[in-house]
């Protein structure tokens, strides 16, 4: 059986050959997940490594104080529970789908197998891991130092790069998202992000469609990215 597209673009499976990639999907289980649905909770123990093949993810991390944080979403051909491969932990987040979506799992139990038989994986998985810890890191800077306009133009990029689809006018961020996630996104209040988004509308530099955002000037949204401007 071919593998899927999203899979094959898989960074997980960089370095493998085909009947290797194979052998991992042999050995996976299929796992659909409705709108809404919780795929992990934070605080479970980490039983199964995932690979989102159609879909795509919400990640929360509920703190302390009982409030849920959006950490960062997950699509097509990403991985979910690399801290299977680091021995009896629990998921630190928690992970729901915001549309239908199907993944592929794996067992602790057959992921040490696999990794046993093709140790790149491994180095895959830490390489993803590191680079969400890059990406949070990224933001925790971001909501320090950088004023409302570029936080939310550097989300905006970050989705794009993500989720987003080529369009005659730009480019479409295909995952659809509340006003009040981009707030939390951001890390501001529902009614600023708002107020830019319509501010930018009205300039030109994108276009709103229900929840959907279409990105019509990547390179000035690159530039408040880089300035100090709301």
């Amino acid at each position: 059986m071919p593998v899927p597209p999203p899979l094959q673009r898989s960074r997980i499976f960089d370095g493998l050959t085909d009947a290797e990639r194979e052998q991992w999907l042999g050995r996976a289980t299929r796992v659909t997940l409705k709108r809404g649905e919780t795929l992990a909770r934070q605080g479970e123990p980490a039983r199964h490594f995932y690979l989102v093949e159609t879909g795509f993810l919400k990640v929360l991390q509920l703190t302390v104080e009982g409030t849920e944080l959006i950490v960062r979403f997950v699509g097509a051909g990403e991985p979910f529970g690399g801290v299977v491969a680091l021995g009896n932990a629990p998921y630190p987040v928690t992970a729901t789908a915001t549309q239908p979506s199907v993944m592929r799992a794996w067992t602790r139990e057959s992921l040490a197998t696999l990794l046993a038989a093709t140790p790149q994986v491994s180095v895959n998985i830490m390489r993803e891991m590191a680079a969400h810890m890059t990406d949070a890191l990224t933001r925790v800077r971001e909501l320090t130092t950088a004023r409302v306009g570029p936080r939310l133009a550097q989300t905006l990029l970050r989705l794009a790069r993500q989720c987003g689809e080529r369009h005659p006018e730009g480019v479409l961020i295909s995952q659809p998202l509340t006003r009040q996630e981009f707030a939390d996104l951001t890390g501001t209040t529902l009614y600023t992000v708002s107020r830019t988004l319509t501010k930018w509308e009205t300039m030109g530099l994108l276009q709103t469609r229900q929840r959907l955002v279409l990105l019509r000037s990547l390179p000035r949204l690159e530039e408040i990215a880089g300035s100090d401007e709301d």
